[in-house]
């Protein structure tokens, strides 16, 4: 069994990664870590230093409570390449963060947790962030 976290270092993803964290640990399974890098990220100024930041965290915190955890950095689009990695690394299970955006704005911007639910046939497990961390 293995489990992919989506994961973007924000407060709603934070709790996710807590929830994988004790998943992993509890069933002993490995856990794969994924951030994607949007291709209008590349255009900033150096999206790379605070991803690589947030992931070294995420990873030395799986790895202190005593996950086996690998991180990936993807660029892509972040619903499909979830779904895709999911698939490429043989993962029984996807654990994503849920955005507390309002209605209007996932209606225009999408939500990674909707596609990665609709588009995967894998368990996907949604953690609910709180309203004020957004």
């Amino acid at each position: 069994m293995t489990v992919l976290l989506a994961y973007d270092g924000r407060p709603n993803t934070e709790k996710a990664l807590d929830y994988a964290i004790r998943h992993s640990v509890n069933y002993s399974e490995p856990l794969y870590i994924l951030t994607v890098v949007s291709k209008d990220q590349m255009d900033l100024a150096d999206p790379d230093e605070s991803v690589r930041e947030y992931m070294e965290a995420a990873q030395r915190k799986a790895a202190s409570k005593g996950a086996t955890v690998h991180t990936i950095i993807e660029v892509g689009r972040p619903g499909e390449t979830v779904v895709e990695v999911s698939e490429l690394y043989k993962c029984d299970t996807i654990i994503v963060g849920r955005s507390n955006r309002s209605s209007l704005d996932r209606l225009f911007l999408g939500s990674v947790s909707n596609y990665v639910v609709k588009n995967s046939d894998l368990t996907v497990i949604v953690v609910s962030g709180d309203r004020s961390e957004e």
